[in-house]
């Protein structure tokens, strides 16, 4: 009743009472409303086209070389290769400013003669060489006997833009493993061959380094001596020969042997680990038992588990788990030339210490990569003779 005569007799504040409510409600809506305006404001859509515009660039490279356009990191491809002159082949013949170009990264290489334009482009997050022109490229040139580099990038539209520039001197042939040479080169073949070192069997003879290259018996190769590649394999060769594929040893060191060619792509070397397995320590006690002097050059003798009698000069080759005496030429010849593998003892003199016969001798690995020198004493007839009374006074 009361609120009902306010307004029966106040019918001019109904207006203002109304005014109220709509100001409040509007007050409230106020932040809603400038919200949803901001997500739609004309800079934000903006910087949201540009931020899209941005992931979506084409060629965007990062690899800490900055470059002269504003927003673009150019790549350091000084920083990313090598480079390396062909030497001249031994035999004259003279392939100009042939040049060796290898990926760092991926141990990718190619070869141009300067002056030359080296396509380039990404393969992941690594530089590569492109198959065809690309929108990347350095330019090569010689000057002054340095290796100079102008890099370029074009742009979608068109533009030509300055990628930096260096100049380097050329190194020393990299080495390269198998898989960098294609399939069916002669160097793939000879990169993948066995370094067996030297001779040990006959290392007073001036031997050589072994190779055993592919399916091919062992070729023994000294330095100063080439390798021809002739009718699809290699042959051994006291000089090079023109227009085939050559190589030669570079240097030899325990654990490696360098290899330097030359071929229809330019020159190469090779690196080959040595072949030789664990060392060898087979000692005499494990080999032999029951030594007994038979003479001045004879002995009997139980070799792992075998009676055997041996001359002094007598040769012993183990093959399929069986001990031979090798006393034929034609027996010692195939030995010698890598025709019979198998561990070999030599006898070679039996001599007295300290009143003790002694048997020395020397057995090599199957490869003859290792020598073991062996020294074992004799049992003499005393104490054999005591040893079978003993035995006989116990039956």
């Amino acid at each position: 009743m009361a609120r009902q005569s306010v307004l029966h007799f106040f019918p001019e504040r109904i207006a203002w009472i109304g005014a109220g409510v709509l100001g409040v409600g509007f007050l409230f809506a106020l932040p809603f409303i400038w919200t949803m305006n901001g997500l739609n404001s004309p800079s934000v859509m903006g910087r949201e086209r540009k931020e899209k515009k941005i992931e979506s660039a084409p060629y965007s490279f990062n690899l800490g070389l900055k470059g002269d356009a504003p927003g673009l990191s150019i790549p350091d491809f000084h920083g990313e290769m090598t480079f390396s002159f062909d030497p001249p082949r031994p035999d004259g013949m003279v392939d100009g400013n042939r040049l060796l170009v290898r990926m760092k990264s991926s141990g990718e290489s190619k070869r141009v003669v300067l002056p030359c334009r080296l396509d380039l482009e990404f393969q992941g997050d690594r530089l590569g060489f492109a198959k065809g022109q690309s929108m990347f490229w350095i330019d090569l040139s010689l000057a002054s006997g340095q290796i100079e580099g102008k890099g370029f990038i074009t742009t979608l539209d068109g533009a030509k833009i300055d990628a930096g520039s260096f100049v380097v001197s050329g190194q020393d042939c990299p080495i390269q493993g198998a898989q960098e040479f294609g399939e069916g080169s002669p160097f793939r073949l000879l990169a993948e061959a066995k370094w067996w070192g030297r001779d040990q069997f006959r290392v007073t003879a001036e031997s050589g380094e072994r190779l055993e290259i592919g399916t091919l018996d062992l070729l023994e190769i000294h330095e100063g001596e080439w390798l021809v590649w002739k009718e699809n394999r290699w042959e051994k060769s006291e000089k090079p020969e023109k227009d085939l594929p050559i190589a030669r040893i570079q240097s030899a060191m325990p654990r490696g042997l360098i290899l330097e060619g030359w071929g229809s792509e330019g020159h190469t070397r090779i690196s080959l680990n040595s072949a030789v397995g664990p060392p060898f320590k087979m000692r005499g006690e494990d080999l032999f038992g029951s030594i007994r002097i038979r003479s001045e050059k004879q002995i009997s003798c139980m070799l792992e588990k075998q009676c055997m009698v041996l001359k002094t000069g007598d040769w012993v080759l183990k093959t399929n788990s069986r001990w031979k005496i090798l006393r034929k030429k034609d027996e010692k010849d195939a030995f010698l030339n890598g025709k019979l593998f198998g561990e070999l003892f030599i006898l070679e003199q039996i001599s007295q210490k300290q009143g003790q016969k002694m048997i020395q001798g020397r057995l090599f690995n199957p490869g003859r990569t290792q020598v073991v020198s062996i020294e074992m004493p004799a049992q003499s007839a005393r104490k054999m003779g005591d040893k079978g009374l003993k035995r006989g006074g116990r039956q």
